[in-house]
């Protein structure tokens, strides 16, 4: 409630309170339900024309957009506010099932041992995707009307599978809105909150943009969808800055709930999950009692998960169960928010704390947020700090050179020596050991070079230990750099006679440099090691025509030129089911440029062959049969 012009109280013991939280978590429901029907993967010229639910079911339509806060929200009951991104990575791997785009790739990073932000960083084509923004509520409600601190814990929650990418801005936009609509009313006053939590210049903020600018000059919304279209053009329905401006039409352009969740998902693209942020948008403003119970009452207040059939994972039979509807779901936020608030020094007085307008916009301590680097992890050694950075890559070539960058930070109020060095793996090359001083609270920079050895010491997950131990103090545990090996490829013209050897960093192919480059087709050869019979998903993804062998056999076959959409869950005409056989097996893909390609890209995967399509990192492909 407003104490002042500038100023509100929020009771977290109060009716408003659970209000606004009951209605964030509804309206969520009601928006994800009404657009998970139509969610497609390729966005579509023309909007659709809903005005009510597709379909209905008790406790709504499961969705990862509010399964994942779920977890979030064990992660946060069991770690404590302190938690941070390498926390959620845990929770990730023992809980999420699903490995759509982003999801996969990001746990198949983890597995190799990358660490956020390189988990989301590397190997990942969907870091500008819809993935993160969808999961910020849950940092909302636990930090209300404090906007600065839900962005702290969005950031590290988007940086798992999204570093580097338009998202985290996304889930940043999408955070200090709903955390602000705790006591913030008007729109456009929340949009300007929002924006402050944003880059300028952004696609993220140019996309909003252009749809306040469209319903400024007083344009109908199909204008605006237009011109959030034509400011930042993409073709995936999951591209996160078209589908904040489609919920900024909704939120400007709806006169009531019903209007707002309608407008934002006949926008379309990736309708389910801009239709549960413009939801819960609203329904933390209106509260639950001002939701209208024509959208509310169908799916009453159950929650729906998918943990049945594996989407997500020990919910209901851990030692924290989840809270089986939004009132248990309140609930619990309401106590974290305890926590969190006064973990972080919000001043809370019998539950109750006061929120002043300034304190809603972005400070400088979130717009140091902007300028992390997606390529550094953050090891706190106690006597030290050491950030590991990677630069730009967490591949290791054969027989190449591996530069590391670290920053030493000294804690301590007195100078200190401090000698680095390095424990690698067989056959490679150690750095040469360095000493360097740290002034006192200050920071030093040192760079390492290891040398890679050739294939057949390379693996799929090389471990290179570091080890900065400052002199005079206790013994400083060694801080792990783990780096994906690449694959080995051969490659050649059809009908030529020599064979080039060709290391792949993660999936992605380098189709323009090879088809570019050549006088017609090429074939490329790569192996897949296996130790014993293994059923496995194989995808080659690409846009020109292709001809996929395994082991001499035709595998796929199919025409170019296509847009790709490189995950684990690509389309069935890209990959099939093989069984591998004990030994070395034999990849052969012929690609051929098709009249009207005009990209020329590819990517790799390998995944179970059951429904989930796990990413497959512990079969080796690294080495030839002559290594």
């Amino acid at each position: 409630m407003a104490v002042g012009e500038d100023s509100w109280s929020i009771d977290l013991h109060g009716e408003a309170y659970t209000d606004k939280v009951l209605g964030c978590w509804l309206g969520k429901n009601a928006g994800g339900t009404l657009g998970t029907p139509v969610e497609e993967v390729w966005g579509r010229d023309e909007p659709f024309d809903l005005d009510w639910y597709p379909e209905l079911r008790s406790g709504g339509l499961p969705n990862d957009d509010l399964e994942m806060q779920l977890v979030w929200l064990t992660a946060l009951s069991q770690v404590g506010p302190e938690l941070r991104a390498a926390d959620l990575a845990r929770y990730w791997l023992d809980h999420i099932g699903y490995n759509f785009d982003e999801y996969g790739l990001n746990k198949a990073n983890l597995r190799l041992g990358l660490q956020p932000p390189v988990s989301g960083s590397w190997n990942n084509w969907f870091v500008d995707c819809m993935g993160c923004p969808i999961r910020s509520e849950v940092w909302a409600c636990v930090a209300p009307g404090v906007p600065r601190v839900a962005a702290r814990y969005a950031y590290e929650d988007a940086i798992c599978d999204h570093a580097g990418g338009e998202s985290v801005w996304g889930e940043l936009f999408n955070v200090a809105i709903q955390s602000a609509a705790f006591v913030v009313d008007d729109a456009d006053t929340l949009l300007d909150i929002g924006l402050s939590y944003v880059p300028e210049g952004t696609a993220t903020a140019r996309a909003v943009l252009a749809a306040r600018r469209a319903h400024a000059e007083g344009l109908d919304w199909l204008a605006a969808r237009r011109r959030v279209l034509e400011e930042t053009p993409s073709r995936v329905a999951q591209y996160s800055p078209i589908n904040l401006g489609f919920q900024t039409i909704g939120l400007l352009y709806g006169r009531d709930f019903g209007e707002a969740l309608c407008l934002t998902v006949n926008c379309g693209w990736d309708t389910d999950s801009s239709g549960g942020s413009l939801g819960s948008w609203w329904g933390i403003r209106a509260g639950r009692s001002g939701l209208p119970e024509k959208w509310i009452e169908p799916f009453g207040t159950g929650l729906s998960t998918n943990e049945s059939w594996g989407g997500v994972r020990h919910l209901t039979d851990g030692s924290a169960p989840i809270p089986t509807d939004v009132v248990e779901l309140t609930a619990a936020i309401r106590e974290q928010a305890a926590r969190v608030l006064a973990h972080h020094g919000v001043p809370v007085e019998n539950g109750v704390i006061t929120v002043e307008r300034e304190s809603l916009y972005a400070d400088d301590g979130v717009r140091a947020l902007w300028a992390r680097s997606p390529w550094t992890v953050a090891h706190d050694l106690g006597q030290l700090r050491v950030d590991v950075d990677y630069q730009g890559s967490a591949a290791a070539r054969p027989g190449g050179v591996r530069e590391l960058a670290l920053t030493v930070h000294n804690p301590h109020p007195d100078p200190v020596v401090v000698g680095v060095s390095t424990l690698v793996p067989d056959g490679w090359r150690p750095a040469v050991p360095q000493t360097v001083e740290v002034a006192a609270a200050g920071a030093a920079s040192v760079r390492l070079e290891i040398g890679v050895g050739g294939r057949a010491a390379v693996e799929q997950s090389n471990v290179v230990l570091v080890r900065a131990q400052p002199q005079g103090y206790p013994t400083v545990a060694p801080v792990p750099v783990t780096l994906a090996g690449a694959q080995a490829w051969r490659w050649r013209t059809v009908g030529g006679e020599e064979w080039t050897d060709l290391a792949v960093d993660g999936n992605a192919l380098p189709l323009a440099e090879l088809l570019s480059s050549a006088t017609g087709p090429v074939e490329l050869r790569g192996w897949i090691e296996a130790t014993e019979p293994t059923k496995v998903r194989l995808g080659v993804d690409t846009t020109v025509d292709t001809v996929v062998r395994v082991n001499g056999t035709v595998l796929l076959d199919y025409a170019g030129p296509r847009l790709i959409r490189p995950s684990y869950g690509v389309e069935e005409l890209v990959n099939r089911v093989v069984e591998l056989r004990p030994g070395f097996n034999e990849v052969s893909v012929t690609l051929t440029v098709p009249s009207g390609a005009t990209e020329l890209a590819g990517h790799t995967f390998l995944s179970t062959p059951d429904r989930l399509r796990h990413g497959i990192v512990h079969l080796r492909r690294t080495r030839t049969p002559e290594d």
